[in-house]
């Protein structure tokens, strides 16, 4: 797993540090980051990078995980108010590349409005990806999955 020195972090890059071609030939890969704003464009930055390097439309990926991201920062602290943290993986499949957003709040989506906000996302990023897939676990959190074309 990469370090993530964060945005305002010492050391931070628009290129994540030991990136290399050896690091995205694994199949799977995953991030964890604090559940807050200034870490959505890390997310997008790093996973799109990783998911362009194996083949998938960088910028489909990248409008993605931050809608994705912004939705989890969004909804998974509104009960709470303390933000909890959003896990990005990415699995490399025959012809598929899979992106899986998870948080660990509780799921809000009737909360103060969310469902249409929660639905218009979800609008778009089917227009984005060739499959999303929506799980919600109640108080543990919600799981978006999205699947992407590479050769």
């Amino acid at each position: 797993m990469l370090a993530n020195p964060g945005p305002e972090g010492e050391g931070f890059s628009p290129r994540p540090a030991g990136y290399s071609r050896d690091a995205v030939s694994t199949s799977t890969r995953s991030w964890r980051f604090p559940a807050t704003a200034p870490y959505v464009a890390h997310a997008r930055h790093v996973v799109s990078a990783h998911a362009r390097w194996l083949g998938a439309d960088g910028g489909a990926v990248a409008l993605a995980v931050s809608e994705a991201f912004t939705s989890a920062v969004i909804h998974a602290s509104a009960d709470t108010g303390r933000p909890g943290d959003v896990e990005v993986s990415v699995r490399r499949m025959p012809g598929a590349l899979e992106i899986c957003v998870c948080d660990d709040g509780p799921c809000t989506e009737h909360i103060n409005g969310a469902a249409a906000d929660l639905e218009l996302g979800l609008k778009m990023l089917e227009q984005l990806a060739d499959r999303i897939e929506l799980t919600h676990h109640g108080r543990r959190g919600t799981e978006l999955r999205m699947r992407f074309p590479v050769p």
